[in-house]
């Protein structure tokens, strides 16, 4: 009777391999080569590991699988950016984007298909939450990509479809496979999570991925307003949040992220509240002041890096991107203020693979289907 195919190939560590083919009674060096094809050459297929012997390649096609995760579709954008549309066996779909700005590659990648925390402007969170996804999972998503554009160096970026620090067990298993010097011996300061902040969870990343990138996704600047658009941070007061920012040592760079929305969020109170939750601290009352004294107020103090990013219209959604002129009104204030400020250009809209816009190309509560 053959064995069952039950262990997933990609999910095993470096060691879970060593035992697994010491019962097999295979030389140690074998697990090494077995996982560099796996993680270093993102081999997709046993029969790819040439410098094993053929009965060996026969015996992990007989015992291990492999992703099996369907490409459904592949939708390529004007500025070159390409989304990808996998379908899970049990038809859990999920998306990633391969990126491409100024000569340099970033793979956004989901860690759950679809999303539970609803907030108004996403298309994601509208499709719902469908399962999270598996370490294996995660990776496919990027050694697909990596493979099909053979690309030696790209960043890694954990801001597709989901909330990953729900799924922090599996996000962290997926990128310590990353980071194995036996795989692709990725720098944590190549690899950025993002979170809308939960508490408590901020500090376990911290510990779990030592130097590994964070992006929080702020948007608002007040507690009220955040919690209507964004209702899943309900539990979480931005107080709090920027409290366990500051307590998580370990964690790589950190960038606040703010979608720029028309008369929502763009006022100049939330230009000046911005400036002080980049420096850590959160605004209990809302003036706009002069950069010069905020700069003065803050002075000693490093402020978080901000992404002002554009808005990419989702069907039925009640939101306007802010207009060209507020927008670098914005970015001149935080940098008077003394606050690093960059200006996100929406890449791939056109294929709804933008920020905000996965959703597998299925119909959102806003109304109309996402376009794929």
């Amino acid at each position: 009777m053959k064995p069952q195919k039950t262990r997933d190939a990609l999910g095993l560590t470096l060691p879970e391999w060593e035992r697994a083919l010491a019962a097999m009674n295979e030389p140690a060096y074998r697990a090494r080569q077995v996982y560099h094809w796996l993680h270093g050459r993102h081999a997709m297929s046993f029969a790819e590991m040439t410098n094993l012997p053929q009965g060996l390649r026969g015996k992990l096609f007989e015992r291990f699988r492999l992703p099996t995760a369907e490409l459904v579709d592949a939708a390529k954008s004007a500025d070159g950016s390409i989304k990808y549309l996998f379908t899970a066996p049990d038809g859990s779909p999920f998306e990633a984007v391969r990126l491409r700005s100024r000569g340099r590659d970033s793979i956004c990648a989901s860690t759950q298909s679809g999303c539970s925390f609803h907030c108004r402007f996403c298309a994601t969170g509208a499709m719902g939450f469908g399962r999270d996804l598996s370490s294996s999972e995660i990776l496919h998503q990027i050694y697909f990509i990596a493979q099909r554009h053979k690309l030696a160096s790209f960043r890694v970026l954990l801001m597709g479809m989901g909330e990953p620090l729900v799924n922090l067990g599996e996000v962290a298993a997926a990128v310590r496979q990353l980071q194995h010097p036996d795989g692709m011996a990725f720098s944590p300061r190549r690899i950025t999570v993002s979170s809308i902040g939960l508490r408590g969870k901020i500090r376990s990343l911290a510990q779990a991925l030592p130097g590994v990138g964070f992006a929080l996704s702020l948007h608002f600047t007040d507690d009220e307003t955040r919690r209507k658009h964004m209702p899943a941070t309900r539990g979480f007061p931005l107080a709090e949040v920027l409290e366990e920012l500051a307590l998580s040592e370990g964690l790589g760079k950190v960038t606040l992220e703010y979608v720029l929305l028309a008369g929502v969020n763009d006022t100049p109170e939330d230009t000046a509240a911005l400036a002080s939750i980049a420096y850590g601290v959160y605004p209990r009352e809302r003036k706009r002041l002069p950069p010069s004294r905020v700069r003065q107020r803050f002075h000693g103090r490093t402020a978080y890096h901000v992404n002002l990013i554009e808005y990419n219209p989702v069907a039925g959604a009640p939101f306007a991107p802010s207009r060209e002129e507020d927008a670098l009104a914005l970015q001149g204030y935080l940098k008077a203020a003394g606050v690093n400020a960059t200006l996100r250009r929406s890449r791939g809209a056109d294929v709804a693979a933008a920020c905000g816009m996965l959703a597998a190309g299925r119909r959102t509560s806003f109304g109309k289907k996402q376009r794929r």
